[in-house]
């Protein structure tokens, strides 16, 4: 009796399956776009509802906030990678436009503002330092529209020669992905590298009150000198603080991308990829600063304000 049971369930199932004979491919093609994508079949994260459209520049900080993995995903797609790259720098460009406001707004209310060197004036004359904080009464800041001109530059010259570093490297961080055996195309870095730079700035405007906040109580209660231009370096140095997740952001996006390979060649080249995302932004590190101070000065030598 129970072999008939069995037979009748067998066959029904059978019929079934020739009744339907697409439900077995649909469902391979599920499991293997989970994973290429790096992620697991019925995420209850992913809308595949949502419209392309949907994807606004408050949507991507949210997925920066809250959703970094329907990020990568999203970044993965070539038909939307057109439309990313210039919200992700809007992300980027607006988070130094708050930089360059509080910092103009800490600087002057710290009394001080800073006076640049141009690198080869302190390599003919290595007693003079590349920044010296001055009393602001030196600058014709005290007017508005002079600590307007100042707040320009200063946000100029950050905005302007992180994203300028960041196109400088590019070719490098491609000829690195090569190497650690990842295939992306130069558009791929492109969003990649913008991912992590919308990362690093989402940071830097979460790090900005508690440093402004800061200053201002330095300020308010007289810190000695030398604490409170420690302080001011330290802001100077923020958007590189606020880097470290951009950093994170674009191994970690990198790492999504060695998921879609065998699994016997991705143990070899994770450890690679590591080495080499590190490398790069190291590189970045060491071309950013150079990129931001150049321009500073220029900036500067186009007035006599700031």
């Amino acid at each position: 009796m129970n072999v008939a049971r069995y037979v009748d369930s067998l066959e029904e199932f059978r019929s079934t399956a020739v009744d339907d004979p697409h439900t077995s491919q649909d469902a391979d093609e599920t499991t293997c776009d989970a994973q290429s994508t790096g992620s697991e079949p019925g995420d209850p994260n992913e809308d595949i509802f949502e419209s392309v459209e949907s994807v606004s520049y408050i949507g991507l900080v949210e997925m920066v906030l809250k959703n970094r993995p329907r990020l990568h995903r999203i970044i993965r797609d070539p038909s939307l990678q057109p439309e990313l790259i210039p919200r992700l720098l809007a992300v980027s460009l607006s988070a130094f436009l708050f930089f360059g406001a509080a910092m103009t707004v800490v600087l002057f209310a710290s009394g001080s503002w800073p006076h640049l060197t141009s690198i080869a004036d302190v390599l003919n004359a290595p007693q003079t330092r590349l920044i010296a904080f001055s009393p602001i009464e030196e600058y014709s800041l005290q007017t508005s529209g002079g600590l307007l001109i100042a707040a320009l530059k200063l946000t100029a010259a950050y905005a302007l020669g992180l994203i300028a570093a960041t196109g400088v490297c590019l070719p490098s961080l491609y000829f690195y992905g090569l190497l650690s055996g990842v295939k992306m195309t130069m558009l791929d870095v492109v969003v990649h590298s913008l991912k992590s730079k919308a990362t690093a700035a989402v940071a830097l405007v979460g790090i900005l009150p508690i440093y402004a906040a800061l200053c201002m109580g330095m300020a308010i209660f007289r810190a000695p000198d030398f604490l409170m231009h420690a302080t001011l370096w330290l802001g100077l140095i923020l958007p590189f603080i606020g880097g470290f997740w951009g950093t994170y952001s674009l191994y970690s996006g990198f790492e999504g991308i060695c998921h879609t390979m065998p699994p016997d060649r991705r143990e070899r080249r994770e450890c690679f990829l590591r080495r080499l995302v590190l490398s790069w932004s190291a590189v970045y590190t060491a071309v950013g600063p150079v990129m931001i101070f150049s321009l500073w000065v220029w900036l500067q030598s186009l007035g006599n304000v700031g």
